[in-house]
């Protein structure tokens, strides 16, 4: 046998360690030969048969190799396949030999040979980072959550100014003088039945008025109720006090910003732009808050970058508002995921008894006072002609004391003091300070855990916790892979085998460009 250049031994200076914690990717076996060859320090082409995972003497002063850490070599008499080794030790034997310990790379030696199967993939950077399609838990610290904006619902954001007194009336107010007048048959607001007749006023001092008039015309006790309001609930009729009556709820669509950055910094990787990195914060001001998630906020070509809602309102004391995401979380009208608004308040009136009292009985009054006149007179009479002396002296008894009954009775009433009605609650302080509406937050996590969180995923890509083929060369410069039990096929020793599963088990990532590993400030666009 010809013992001649049976093997090649070439000592290379790479970038790789025998971790695995990176390794390179080459699309062919030519590439690779060539990547490895243009990192050459030392040539041999003369050796024996070289032995995999075994001593290598090298016709060398070890001062003059101590920089390489790689080898690569082919048994050419035998094989044409070139084998990769890690340098694990140098030992000096004299000035003419050192001893180099090897142990093969088994990534790049079976780098074309084996296949990885549908496994359990841990980790891994994705194909596809469209916002909302990985939500699955990471397990990070999150730390404070900041306000990034802040909005109001825009129909009611200034209820200070855009509000009115709603009366709720049992008979017909235009003909409050009709003495005949018989109660208001009831009428429909935003489709909620009413027993009222609803007018609408703009200030406090025009309900004073109302109700002067009412308690003068006598039908005090017809002001069921006096409560606030925002306008676009108490649509007037034309040139009229009058609520216009409706068949349907108001109803009217808020457009929300969505949030993009976070404490305005931009993250490379769109995880970062989901729940429970960013989210929107609903608030009524009134202690009820939901949380919506930017990524369940289906958009369309008219909506972009936005979260819609749908308010609905009815015309009841304390009002009834409803706000519903849509379309959201699968649902066009999420009602699931509603918020209701705090109550508007309801007033409080004075109704003047006596006026009321007087009013409603004075036809009664004065005919019972001119029957005790006539009565007192008559007696009078009777008792000044000797006739009936007795009779006439109760006559004038009864008369005085049917006009002393009467008298003290409208005494006792006008004692009264104006009688309050209706009640307060919990939406009068939010209401006065101009409040009382649907507040959004866009809140995020602070710009120092967003970096943090930004540069593990560019290190380790997202927890993805799915059975699937590991992706594989579909970024633009490296990619990260972790399995749990990693499937693979191949006609490799078994050894080498389970050195490949327990890299891919362990977490490894694939370089394209050697001068880039661990460089993560590249970007890694998907490919």
């Amino acid at each position: 046998m010809n013992d001649s250049n049976i093997t090649k031994v070439y000592l290379l200076d790479v970038p790789l360690e025998s971790d695995y914690k990176n390794t390179l990717y080459f699309t062919s076996k030519a590439n690779q030969q060539s990547y490895f060859q243009s990192c050459i320090v030392k040539s041999y082409t003369d050796f024996t048969y070289q032995r995999k995972d075994k001593i290598i003497r090298i016709p060398d002063i070890v001062d003059n190799i101590y920089h390489c850490n790689y080898v690569m070599y082919q048994n050419s008499n035998y094989s044409n396949k070139w084998f990769y080794c890690f340098i694990d030790k140098m030992e000096y034997i004299n000035d003419g030999r050192t001893d180099i310990t090897i142990e093969t790379d088994v990534i790049q030696t079976w780098l074309f040979d084996y296949t990885v199967k549908p496994s359990f993939v841990e980790r891994e950077h994705v194909d596809n980072d469209t916002i909302g399609l990985h939500t699955v838990p990471e397990g990070l610290e999150l730390g404070e959550y900041k306000v990034n904006a802040s909005y109001h619902d825009d129909k009611t954001d200034n209820i200070q100014n855009d509000f009115r007194y709603i009366i709720g009336l049992t008979f017909d107010y235009d003909t409050i003088d009709d003495p005949s007048l018989l109660k208001f048959p009831g009428d429909v607001y935003n489709g909620i039945y009413s027993g009222c007749k609803y007018y609408a006023v703009e200030s406090a001092s025009e309900i004073g008025i109302w109700l002067n008039a009412i308690d003068k015309a006598g039908k005090g006790d017809g002001v069921v109720s006096i409560f606030m309001a925002p306008k676009y609930l108490s649509e007037k009729t034309s040139g009229t006090f009058k609520v216009a009556p409706s068949s349907e709820p108001v109803t009217y669509e808020v457009d929300i910003p969505k949030l993009t950055t976070l404490d305005s910094y931009s993250p490379r990787n769109n995880k970062l732009k989901t729940w429970p990195y960013m989210y929107m914060l609903a608030s009524n001001n009134n202690g009820g808050n939901v949380t919506y998630h930017f990524e369940k906020f289906l958009e369309d070509s008219d909506h972009v970058n936005e979260c819609r809602f749908s308010i609905k309102g009815a015309l009841t004391p304390g009002c009834s508002i409803r706000m519903t995401p849509f379309p959201y979380n699968g649902a066009y009208d999420n009602e699931s995921e509603a918020l209701n608004l705090g109550k508007f308040p309801t007033c409080s009136w004075t109704n003047d008894a006596y006026t009321n009292w007087l009013t409603q009985n004075s036809v009664n009054i004065a005919t019972n006072v001119t029957s005790a006149t006539v009565s007192t007179i008559a007696g009078i009479g009777m008792m000044a002609t000797g006739a009936g002396a007795t009779v006439g002296a109760g006559m004038v008894a009864g008369g005085v004391m049917g006009i002393a009954r009467s008298a003290g009775e409208m005494y006792q009433h006008s004692l009264v003091p104006p009688q309050a009605s209706g009640n307060l609650n919990a939406g009068d302080v939010i209401t006065g300070a101009g409040e009382n509406c649907f507040h959004f937050y866009n809140m995020s996590i602070k710009q120092e855990y967003a970096k943090i969180i930004d540069k593990y995923f560019d290190m380790f890509g997202y927890k993805v916790n799915m059975v699937k083929t590991p992706n594989k060369a579909h970024r633009s410069r490296w990619w990260y892979t972790k399995t749990i039990d990693v499937n693979i096929d191949g006609a490799i020793p078994n050894n080498d085998m389970q050195m490949i599963k327990n890299a891919y088990n362990n977490g490894i990532t694939f370089w394209r460009n050697a001068s880039e590993i661990q460089n993560y400030n590249l970007t890694n666009g998907i490919v």
